[in-house]
């Protein structure tokens, strides 16, 4: 098997904390929850729960443990396109090869290198949730999960043991809302921009669970909730020199 693309899907594959994992068994903790903090979160994720198809991208930096115990940055960048209530489509930019991920709801999830013409086919079920949980068990964890599901806003505070605002801040020239919560696993932010039509603009996320506690870091750019779409976008179309691989288990445990 070609190696790029396993570094790609691996890559795209992220479990960095509770906010994208499988939820554990709930614990007794006391909480600390400013229901403003609250409100802000479903402000901005209405949106995208309301849409019929929405896209953005989304540039992503996250810390890897090197092989000397050293942590290290890396960098990525994806599109991402859904149309409810069972189509995704994304294309993802890393280390290694250009990787696009296809899934028109007809059971089965598709991962392409056009560089290499390799692909490999996941079984996935016919809703965007059931199809995120499904190949999170691969091992294919998608760094912004919570804003692919069905309700981004149930999905982000489902687990949040305390949640309030900052303040409006700069976000480097532009003025924002400044959220932070914390869960039984992993701290984490958000910044909201937008007054009367407030949108995520970064994520930020610790993973209190592994060693160095692991940082990352979502930039969300241009949202578009009335985007062109096609099926063709969603469905992969087999080209004549593609050849189908299987995924390699190191790619599940990255």
């Amino acid at each position: 098997m070609n190696k790029s693309l396993v570094v790609c899907v691996a890559e795209l594959a992220l479990s960095c904390s509770s906010l994208f994992a499988q939820k554990t068994a709930k614990q007794e903790v006391t909480k600390d929850i400013d229901p403003l903090a609250l409100h802000m979160v479903k402000a901005a994720t209405d949106p995208i729960k309301n849409a019929k198809a929405y896209s953005f991208r989304a540039l992503v930096s996250r810390d890897w443990l090197g092989t000397n115990d050293q942590i290290l940055t890396v960098f990525s960048t994806s599109e991402f396109t859904v149309e409810r209530p069972n189509k995704l489509h994304i294309k993802f930019r890393g280390r290694g090869e250009p990787v696009e991920l296809f899934y028109d709801g007809s059971g089965k999830a598709v991962l392409y290198s056009a560089s290499k013409k390799f692909f490999t086919t996941v079984t996935a079920p016919n809703t965007i949730d059931a199809m995120l949980e499904g190949v999170a068990k691969k091992g294919l964890d998608i760094a912004v999960r919570n804003f692919l599901e069905s309700d981004p806003n149930e999905s982000l505070i489902d687990d949040v043991t305390t949640a309030y605002v900052v303040g409006r801040v700069d976000l480097f020239d532009q003025k924002v809302y400044h959220l932070a919560f914390t869960e039984p696993e992993a701290e984490w932010q958000l910044w909201i921009v937008g007054d009367e039509k407030p949108i995520v603009k970064r994520l930020e996320v610790i993973n209190k669970t592994k060693p160095h506690d692991p940082r990352l870091t979502v930039d969300f750019f241009d949202w578009d909730f009335n985007p062109t779409t096609s099926d063709d976008m969603f469905t992969f179309s087999k080209p004549a020199d593609a050849h189908e691989i299987e995924m390699l288990k190191e790619t599940a445990e990255n």
